[in-house]
C-alpha cells in the first residue's frame, strides 16, 4: 500500500508564488483543482514543486441554475477532460455536494436515487469518449454535523448514500468531505472519524479509493497555529488506512471573508502559521526501511487495519475510566494462520509477555531497535501457545508460538500489531498500520531481472535516440532515455547505465550514482555524433559480469519524478521505436522500452505506461499491471502501422 497525501485545495485562478511557498513549507503531496478555475499550465508549477498527485473537480454551476442532462453535462466538460488527461492527470471528482439546492438538488435531480442515474451516465459519456485511464469519482457529500460557511444540505449525506449504492459501485473511486470544530471532535467516533463507517465500510466502497476530497476545522474561532496542529495529526491519521488515497484541505487561499478563518494564505499574500504547522507532521518511515518478515505460514490479510469501527468501539469501552480507547477501528492487521501452526518474529529482539485475562489472549511483544526508524514492538496476539520465555532475544522469523483463538477472536488466526516510540496516535491506542512493512515496497520488479539504459545527456535530440535504436533496438532492445534518474532506479540485481557523453551533464555522473543508486554498472560512452554513437553501440561487446548486489533500497529515487514509459510489444521492430523517437522525444523525451517489467518499477507516484498495441503480449497486460505494479496509469494504444503510432503520440503531453 502507499500512505494516503496529504493534499490541498488550490485557490482560484493561476498558481502563485505564495501557493508554492505554502505547498512547499506544508509538505503537500498532491493538489485538488477545479476545472474551469485552475489553468492546466498550473501543472508544470506544481510538478516543479515535487507534485505529482493531482485530483480535478469537474464542478459546473449549471446543475444548481437549470436542469442540466448527463448529456449536456459531459459535452460541457468534455474539452477540458480532454485538455488534463493529455498532461496525465485521471482522476476526476465529478460535480460535488450533489444533496445541497446550490449544486442541483431540486434542480437537476429531485432525489439521491436520480442523482444515482445521472452520475451513472456521465461516467458512461466520459468513459466512452476518452476510455482508460480516465477515472471517476463519486463527489463529496455535504456531511451532517459542522459544515463551512453556506453549505446546507437538503438531505443528509447517509440516506443520500443509501440510495446511491449503484452510482457507488460505478465509480472508481469515491470521495468525501470531513469537518470538525475540535480536536477532541476530529478524532471522535462520532465526530470527524464517523466516515471510517459511513464510506469504507460500506459494500459498495470497500474495495474502492476513497478520497477525503475537503476537510478542515470550521470553527472561525480557532487560531491558525491550533487548526495546523490539528491538520498534521489528522493527515498522520490518514496515512495509516490502506484504501485511503489522499485527504485534501479546505483551502489553500480565497478572497471570500467568508473563508476568512478557513485559508491558508491571507489575502495579502502572506502565509498564516497553517502550512508551517502541517509541514512539522510525523511520517511514518519508508517501507525500504522497515522490512517486516511474514510471520504466518499463510500469506493472506483476513482482517484490515481501521476495519470494523463500531465493534472495536463498543469492545474497548473502559468502565473504570468511562472511556473508549479505540476511535479508529481495528488496531492491527489480522492474517490467515491456521491453528497451531508456527507464528514468527516479524523483526529480531527481545520478547516479554504480555498480562493474562486481555481481549488478546495470549500475546507476545517483541521490542527491536531498527537504525533509522527507532524502537519498534510488534504485537502478536490470540496464540493459542507461547514457545519462547520472556525475555529471550530471538532472531528475525524465530518461532514465537502457535496460532490460536484465545482472547476476543472468531476463529484461529495472529491478529498483528505495531508501536514505534515516539509516534502516537490517540483514536487507535497509538497502534500503527503494519501493512506497508509486510508488502512489497511500492514498484518493486516482481522477479529480479537484469535492465541495460542507454542515457543520452541533456541537449541530445531525437537524432540521437534515433541512432541509439538503429543499433541496438533489434538485436538488444535496450531502453532509451534521458533520465539519470530513471536510469539509476529499482531494485534490481543488476543495472547497467550506458551514459553517452557523461560530462555534458555538468557534474560527475559516477559520483551522482555513487551517492544516489549504488550498485549500478555505468558504462561510459564518447561519441562526437549521432552516427558515431551507432557505430559504437552496434560494437559493443556483451555486458560485463553484474556488480556485487546492491544495497537494500538502492534503486529509490532520490525525489519523485514523473516519468512516462512507451512500451512496445513483442514483434515491434525498430520501425515502431523510431516512430515513439520522432513523435515523443524532443517534446517529451518519454522513455522507450520493451520489458514491461521495466515500464512497471520504481516508486514513483507517477508512472504511466503507454501500452502500444497491449493484445500483442498474449495476456491482459492492465491486469499485469494492476497485479504486480498497482499504481500505474495505465494508457492502451491501438495503431496498425508505426506512422499511426506516431500521429496518436502526438496528443500526449508531458
Amino acid at each position: 500500500m502507499s500512505f494516503a497525501k496529504a493534499g490541498i485545495l488550490a485557490g482560484d485562478g493561476p498558481v502563485r508564488p505564495e501557493d508554492l511557498k505554502a505547498v512547499q513549507q506544508a509538505g503537500i503531496e498532491a493538489v485538488k483543482l477545479r476545472a474551469w478555475v485552475n489553468p492546466i499550465t498550473d501543472l508544470n508549477a506544481y510538478r516543479d514543486a515535487g507534485i505529482h498527485t493531482f485530483l480535478v473537480q469537474i464542478l459546473s454551476p449549471r446543475p444548481g441554475v437549470a436542469p442540466t442532462s448527463p448529456e449536456d453535462f459531459v459535452i460541457e466538460c468534455a474539452p477540458v477532460v480532454a485538455e488534463f488527461l493529455k498532461a496525465g492527470v485521471t482522476d476526476f471528482e465529478i460535480h460535488g455536494e450533489p444533496n445541497t439546492r446550490e449544486r442541483g438538488y431540486g434542480v437537476s435531480w429531485d432525489s439521491p436515487a436520480a442523482f444515482s442515474d445521472w452520475f451513472i451516465a456521465v461516467a458512461h459519456g466520459l468513459r466512452a469518449e476518452f476510455g482508460p485511464p480516465l477515472r471517476v469519482g463519486f463527489p463529496g457529500l455535504a456531511p451532517e454535523g459542522p459544515l463551512p460557511p453556506g453549505v446546507t444540505p437538503a438531505v443528509s449525506d447517509e440516506p443520500f448514500l443509501e440510495a446511491c449504492g449503484e452510482a457507488l459501485a460505478a465509480a472508481d473511486f469515491v470521495c468525501c468531505h470531513v469537518y470538525w470544530t475540535s480536536r477532541d471532535q476530529m478524532e471522535d467516533y462520532h465526530g470527524a472519524l464517523r466516515f471510517l463507517r459511513a464510506y469504507m465500510e460500506r459494500a459498495e466502497v470497500r474495495h474502492k479509493p476513497l478520497v477525503i476530497s475537503e476537510f478542515a476545522n470550521v470553527d472561525p474561532e480557532t487560531s491558525p497555529e491550533e487548526k495546523g496542529d490539528q491538520y498534521a495529526e489528522f493527515c498522520f491519521l490518514c496515512s495509516q488506512y490502506d484504501r485511503l488515497a489522499a485527504a485534501y484541505g479546505f483551502l489553500l487561499r480565497s478572497p471570500d471573508p467568508a473563508y476568512a478563518s478557513l485559508r491558508w494564505i491571507r489575502v495579502d499574500g502572506t502565509l498564516t502559521p497553517i502550512p508551517e504547522r502541517v509541514g512539522r507532521r510525523k511520517r511514518m518511515p519508508h517501507p525500504a526501511r522497515l522490512r517486516l518478515a511474514w510471520p504466518t505460514a499463510s500469506r493472506a490479510y483476513t482482517q484490515a487495519f481501521g476495519d470494523r469501527q463500531q465493534v472495536y468501539y463498543e469492545a474497548s469501552f473502559d468502565p473504570d475510566h468511562n472511556v473508549h480507547w479505540l476511535h479508529g477501528g481495528h488496531e492491527g492487521v489480522d492474517l490467515e494462520a491456521a491453528e497451531g501452526s508456527p507464528v514468527r518474529a516479524c523483526l529480531g529482539g527481545r520478547v516479554s509477555h504480555g498480562p493474562p485475562g486481555t481481549a488478546y489472549g495470549n500475546y507476545v511483544r517483541v521490542t527491536s531497535q531498527v537504525s533509522g526508524v527507532g524502537r519498534v514492538t510488534m504485537f502478536y496476539a490470540h496464540l493459542r501457545e507461547i514457545a519462547v520465555p520472556n525475555g529471550a532475544e530471538v532472531a528475525k522469523g524465530a518461532v514465537l508460538g502457535l496460532a490460536g483463538a484465545t482472547g476476543f477472536a472468531t476463529g484461529p488466526h495472529l491478529h498483528l500489531g505495531m508501536k514505534i516510540e515516539g509516534v502516537r496516535l490517540r483514536p487507535t491506542s497509538h497502534y500503527l498500520n503494519a501493512r506497508p512493512y509486510l508488502d512489497p515496497v511500492r514498484g518493486s520488479p516482481r522477479e529480479p531481472y537484469t535492465r541495460t539504459y542507454v542515457l543520452l545527456p541533456p541537449g541530445a535530440d531525437s537524432r540521437w535516440a534515433q541512432a541509439v535504436v538503429e543499433a541496438t533496438w533489434d538485436e538488444r532492445r535496450f531502453t532509451v532515455g534521458g533520465s539519470a534518474d530513471d536510469a539509476g532506479i529499482g531494485d534490481l540485481p543488476a543495472r547497467y547505465v550506458i551514459a553517452v557523453n557523461p560530462a555534458e551533464w555538468g557534474g560527475d555522473l559516477q559520483a551522482f550514482y555513487e551517492a544516489h543508486y549504488p550498485g549500478l554498472a555505468l558504462l561510459p560512452l564518447e561519441a562526437p555524433t549521432p552516427e558515431a554513437l551507432a557505430q559504437a553501440l552496434a560494437a559493443l561487446p556483451p555486458m560485463p559480469a553484474p556488480p556485487s548486489p546492491p544495497p537494500p533500497g538502492a534503486g529509490l529515487p532520490r525525489e519523485q519524478y514523473a516519468r512516462t514509459y512507451v512500451l512496445l510489444p513483442p514483434g515491434a521492430d525498430s520501425r515502431w521505436a523510431r516512430a515513439v523517437v520522432e513523435a515523443t522525444w524532443d517534446a517529451h523525451r518519454f522513455t522507450v522500452g520493451g520489458s514491461a517489467d521495466d515500464a512497471g518499477i520504481g516508486d514513483l507516484d507517477f508512472r504511466r505506461v503507454i501500452a502500444v498495441n497491449p493484445g500483442m503480449w498474449g495476456d491482459d497486460l492492465g491486469s499485469f499491471f494492476a497485479s504486480y505494479y498497482p499504481g500505474v496509469i495505465y494508457v492502451p494504444v491501438e495503431a496498425e502501422t508505426p506512422e499511426e503510432l506516431a500521429q496518436q503520440l502526438e496528443w500526449f503531453g508531458s
